[in-house]
């Protein structure tokens, strides 16, 4: 599932997996194939320099490695800032990444699946000066 953030389809998703995750016997309307980024969450402050820790949940197959990258949002259009890490494993569900010099400003986690298949995106953030 691939789609920008503020379509239905993520919201959607992100209600049935918070669903499942609050109730472990409904987990299984989850649909194969999903990627959804747990942390950060919304309103969090990043500080350039500081470590911070990225968490996902994958259900299904979304391949051998993510990668992670800092973006902005204008519009639906979804532009890199800053690549966190590359080639995680998929199944680690977690990588500590370090905050690059960026403008100072609101921005989004991606976590995307190295082969393009499945794309998540956190919560709004802010990257302080």
């Amino acid at each position: 599932m691939s789609s920008t953030p503020g379509s239905s389809a993520p919201k959607s998703l992100v209600r049935r997996v918070l669903q499942g995750l609050n109730r472990p016997e409904v987990a299984v309307l989850l649909e194969s194939d999903n990627l959804l980024v747990q942390t950060p969450v919304a309103d969090e402050v990043w500080d350039p320099g500081s470590e911070q820790t990225v968490t996902w949940w994958v259900v299904g197959q979304a391949g051998d490695v993510v990668d992670i990258e800092l973006v902005t949002i204008e519009g639906t259009q979804a532009r890199t800032a800053a690549v966190l890490a590359g080639g995680v494993e998929t199944n680690d569900r977690r990588a500590t990444v370090t905050v690059p010099e960026v403008a100072p400003g609101s921005y989004r986690v991606l976590v995307t699946s190295a082969q393009g298949m499945l794309d998540a995106y956190s919560q709004p953030i802010t990257v302080t000066a």
